[in-house]
């Protein structure tokens, strides 16, 4: 894809804009991108990195299949010679399904690696050149980081959440003690729980509610057992009705045959949906399950804050939509956002509180 000069640069100032106000950089800080064939967002996220005096280095993801685990150079780097900051760009556009494939590797890079050196990391799966160009890059950082203070400042003493919404959705959660809200929009380490490194979205502009941790698990394929990030519970009952876009699956979904799950005590008992083409989400969360024997659960629910997303079929833009919510059933390398269109959100709080959110 061919851009003009006057492209170029609008792309290049609001990543100019997200490294100062999403992560607070300074003149001098040393910067990582990561390029998984997104060459020319790379190559604007250099512009603007170089534009705010940063010391700016680039690591090229190549492999010609989707990775299992990223290449022990990059995981050396940033455990070793950890910048301040960086990005991990990764574009899928020639290849959809390796979005879903890669989500281990992509998960173990986060909790097993950013988490545990101190930097300020931003996670981009699926990004495309329209999003930065047209959609939801294009947002206002500051105004964003304003409006997700606030919003976390009226989550705080939340214990319990009822999720309504027209397409069915009807599913009570509870917020787990250990499990705090945080938000993409500002991503300076430490991290909510301490941890020295904290990574979010870009483009930004959503809370939530997620916490992993690691456990050592048999791997009923090779017989070995390993450490990996497993999802802290969220205890929910009822029924979730995913019917516009879904983590993993590249485009739309058919609101008349919607991705239905349903959960009990938090874990999720019965994952459904007539149309085929969403068959390789509900195979990947089987896939998980079968390998390592454990449930699935609710891992995570966040709400959208950015008025620049768009309905794109791109759950990484999607997502971030004001006024919808996501939820997400996580497993041991697995972790599936679902879209949520037009909810009604009602809070519970441990000082007898009922709001809606």
């Amino acid at each position: 894809m061919d851009l003009s000069s006057k492209d170029i640069g609008k792309i290049t100032g609001k990543l100019q804009e997200f490294m100062l106000y999403s992560q607070k950089v300074a003149e001098g800080d040393t910067y990582l991108i990561v390029n998984r064939d997104s060459h020319i967002l790379s190559e604007a996220a250099l512009k603007a990195a170089q534009q705010n005096g940063l010391n700016v280095s680039q690591f090229t993801l190549d492999s010609k299949r989707p990775y299992e685990h990223f290449p022990d150079e990059l995981i050396t780097l940033l455990q070793q010679n950890t910048p301040k900051a960086g990005m991990g760009l990764y574009d899928y556009s020639a290849n959809p399904d390796w979005n879903l494939k890669e989500v281990g590797a992509r998960i173990e890079l986060l909790h097993k690696v950013i988490e545990e050196v101190p930097i300020s990391w931003a996670h981009s799966p699926g990004i495309t050149v329209d999003m930065a160009l047209n959609g939801a890059l294009q947002c206002d950082y500051a105004l964003m980081v304003r409006e997700s203070e606030k919003l976390l400042a009226d989550l705080k003493g939340i214990r319990k959440v009822h999720i309504t919404a027209p397409g069915g959705t009807d599913l009570t959660v509870e917020i787990p003690e250990e499990v705090v809200f945080d938000t993409d929009c500002n991503i300076i380490p430490p991290n909510a729980y301490g941890g020295p490194g904290r990574f979010g979205n870009l483009p930004v502009g959503e809370v939530w509610s997620q916490k992993d941790v690691l456990i050592d698990v048999a791997n009923k394929q090779t017989g070995k057992t390993e450490s990996q990030s497993y999802p802290v519970k969220h205890p929910a009952d009822g029924v979730l009705v995913c019917d516009v876009a879904a983590g993993g699956y590249q485009g739309k979904i058919n609101p008349t045959k919607p991705l239905i799950a349903e959960y009990v005590a938090g874990i999720l008992t019965d994952l459904r949906c007539d149309d085929p083409a969403l068959r390789g989400v509900c195979e990947d969360i089987k896939a998980s399950e079968s390998r390592y024997g454990l449930p699935t659960v609710l891992e995570e629910v966040g709400i959208g804050l950015n008025e620049k997303a768009r309905i794109t079929g791109n759950m990484l833009e999607d997502e971030k939509i004001r006024g919808t919510c996501h939820l997400a059933p996580g497993n041991v390398r697995c972790h599936v956002d679902m879209l949520v269109s037009k909810p009604t959100i009602i809070g519970y709080y441990v000082n007898g509180a009922v709001k809606e959110l």
